[in-house]
């Protein structure tokens, strides 16, 4: 049941991430305060639900990559530090992430189940 909310909350979050960032390009990305820090922190979370998923449940899914979302979250406190790694989480993991949590509830409809 944890893992199902978890794996939830990853699934918006990336959506959410994807939405807020869909139109944007890398220059007015950097350049606006509000979608940027809004963005990080969506970012933040999402690493941080990756993070806190059980260890059974991140092997189930090989295909993603945790190791990535663990080096993220690393990083994040000094994001500006890392734009080139931002930008690829933003336009490449995440969307990635995304697709690939959808292939998984297709295969293993189990792992994201909220019933005891």
């Amino acid at each position: 049941m944890l893992s199902g909310a978890l794996l939830g909350l990853l699934v918006q979050t990336a959506l959410d991430i994807m939405v807020l960032t869909d139109e944007i390009g890398e220059a007015e990305f950097f350049a606006s305060r509000l979608t940027r820090a809004q963005t990080l922190q969506l970012l933040g979370s999402l690493a941080k639900t990756a993070a806190n998923l059980p260890a059974d449940t991140r092997v189930r899914m090989p295909e993603i990559d945790w190791d990535a979302w663990a080096a993220l979250a690393a990083i994040l406190p000094e994001a500006s530090q890392h734009p080139f790694q931002i930008w690829v989480a933003i336009k490449e993991l995440t969307p990635k992430t995304l697709q690939q949590l959808h292939d998984y509830k297709n295969k293993q409809p189990q792992l994201f189940s909220m019933v005891p």
